[in-house]
């Protein structure tokens, strides 16, 4: 049995991607222009073909970010889950960590998305932590730049061992829920990989490795 369950966010959780539903939200608020939303689209796609440009991404997705204190980007980032996020949770899937939460073991939300937008939906969940990409912050306000590595990849697979490690586990230990075919890396790390709403990419590599498929309804 895993000793350690990490899940990813995006179309694992939720029906939605969290990095384009921001978009949306600060076209909403006024806060980017309207043709935000296009180039938001043209980054998800990047993202879904495993060839995300991610500087380019960080400082088109992160400029509503620069020159505000962490508490205006709270405001806005618990604005965004309560208006675009919340509604998209897959019932299943809070069923399903709700299962796993009475085993007593270490559940955590690990994702690619950054550590602010993420963060509502890991205290929704209960997690016991969040992991993602995090932002840096200089004198109380963010840069707009990260502090660390993307949490894609080899990235996220960094951040899982460095976590798993400090708690005397290995990957080996971890079980994944991921969706997209960016997960390919770690599912391939951790001893329990599981696809989750399986993008046809990842279905297929699934299949071919015997790797567990479930989906959220």
């Amino acid at each position: 049995m895993p000793k350690i369950y990490f899940f990813d966010m995006d179309h694992t959780l939720i029906d939605n991607d969290c990095d384009v539903s921001w978009k949306s939200f600060v076209v909403e608020q006024k806060l980017a222009p309207p043709d935000a939303l296009e180039r938001a689209t043209f980054y998800y796609y990047q993202y879904v073909e495993g060839k995300l440009e991610v500087s380019d991404f960080m400082d088109f997705q992160l400029k509503e970010f620069v020159g505000r204190t962490e508490a205006e980007v709270d405001k806005l980032v618990r604005m965004h889950f309560e208006a675009w996020v919340k509604k998209t949770i897959f019932p299943e899937a809070e069923a399903e960590v709700k299962r796993i939460q009475g085993l007593g073991v270490p559940v955590v939300l690990l994702s690619a998305t950054n550590i602010a937008i993420a963060r509502p939906v890991a205290e929704y969940f209960d997690f016991d932590d969040c992991l993602a990409t995090e932002l840096e912050i200089k004198n109380g306000c963010y840069t707009g730049k990260l502090a660390g590595q993307y949490a894609l990849g080899a990235g996220k697979i960094k951040i899982a061992r460095e976590y798993c490690e400090a708690r005397n586990l290995s990957l080996a230990d971890a079980a994944y829920y991921g969706d997209s075919v960016n997960d390919f890396p770690i599912l391939e790390a951790v001893g329990f990989p599981i696809a989750a709403n399986p993008c046809p990419e990842l279905e297929a590599g699934a299949m071919e490795h015997n790797w567990p498929i479930i989906r959220f309804n």
